[in-house]
């Protein structure tokens, strides 16, 4: 405890720059674990790969902006960490197969362009405000300049919605499981792009801005949505990797579904689940890396009798499967269940 009271001490001793609270603190642990166990199973699979040196670079410098972005408390400098793992997003999946490269072009511009759109929201906030300091922010959206408040809050939920892959955002998740390396895709697009975009959807709608009910509703509309439609679009593939993207793509609903109740235990079911879906979804995809790179293929119409060849990647990916069904008593049956529960008292409240 007390070399955690000093980290905060030496942290919030350079504000307002930078400030650790209880909101962010738990998603830079996230962000160093997961980190740390991308680096551990990236020696063995991409061994023999070329440029390994720039690859390890490109994930030190993508642990340390997404650190810099959530401990942020300037919205200017949590811009330009915004803008730089964008960057480093580009770069990684250009790693990828042939394909690779057009992925990384079209990754590049939806969340290039939503960042544009954040840049303007942070200019509102600016001109209504006064300040870039995010513990100094406090907007009502249900005033007589309801329309600048509600642009500004918009524009930069649209940032998280395209970094998170909500719909409808999401298209370049599937498409970077499919050709970007596995590594890349369990530490970016399956753990740190869902902490990084959840993590600032969650801190303006707790923090900066003052809810409406017409927003709330907005955001359970658009979690509701993601959900059905996505896992919707896995039913139908028939690439491993491909089926995991767009059901990733589904649990971001969960998420802004829960912070869109605006009652306390579907806003922190919302980000439990965040949490959970990182540990989950990271696994459900090396372990299909241990698949493709057993097998030479991800096409799940070519695969099947891997359990007694594969036995511990068998129960790591059963074990993970059974938890992203939200089956008790496994840690997605947690968050969805607080999920549930802040729905249900949204819907009895009105």
């Amino acid at each position: 405890r007390e070399k955690y009271l000093r980290t905060i001490m030496l942290i919030n001793s350079i504000y307002p720059l930078f400030k650790l609270d209880s909101l962010n603190g738990f998603v830079v642990l996230a962000i160093g674990l997961f980190s740390i166990l991308t680096v551990i199973y990236s020696l063995g699979f991409m061994r023999g790969k070329q440029k390994l040196i720039q690859y390890y670079v490109y994930i030190v410098f993508t642990a340390l902006a997404s650190i810099g972005a959530v401990l942020c408390n300037n919205l200017l400098l949590l811009l330009v960490f915004w803008g730089f793992l964008g960057l480093t997003l580009y770069l990684l999946i250009n790693m990828g197969n042939a394909n690779a490269s057009l992925v990384a072009k079209k990754t590049f511009i939806i969340v290039g362009g939503s960042d544009a759109l954040m840049l303007l929201g942070i200019g509102i906030i600016y001109y209504l405000t006064k300040t870039l300091e995010m513990d100094k922010i406090q907007i009502s959206l249900n005033t007589k300049y309801y329309i600048l408040p509600t642009l500004a809050y918009l524009s930069i939920a649209i940032a998280c919605f395209a970094k998170a892959g909500a719909m409808p955002f999401h298209s370049w998740i599937p498409d970077c499981a499919e050709s970007a390396p596995v590594p890349v895709v369990a530490y970016l697009p399956a753990s740190l792009d869902k902490l990084l975009g959840i993590y600032l959807l969650a801190r303006i709608s707790l923090n900066l801005f003052v809810m409406d009910s017409a927003m709330n509703i907005f955001l359970m509309l658009i979690g509701a949505f993601t959900i059905i439609a996505a896992v919707m679009m896995a039913l139908v593939q028939h690439n491993m990797k491909r089926l995991l993207g767009y059901h990733a793509v589904s649990q971001v609903g969960y998420m802004v579904l829960g912070i869109g109740t605006g009652n306390p235990i579907g806003i922190a079911g919302g980000i439990f689940h965040m949490l959970n879906h990182a540990i989950y979804k990271s696994c459900l995809f090396l372990t299909a890396g241990n698949v493709e790179s057993k097998t030479k293929t991800a096409e799940l119409d070519e695969l099947g009798g891997l359990a007694k060849i594969m036995p511990i990647t068998y129960i790591s990916c059963l074990i993970a499967s059974l938890s992203i069904s939200g089956v008790p008593p496994f840690n997605g049956f947690v968050s969805k269940w607080m999920v549930y529960q802040g729905v249900i008292q949204n819907v009895t409240k009105s």
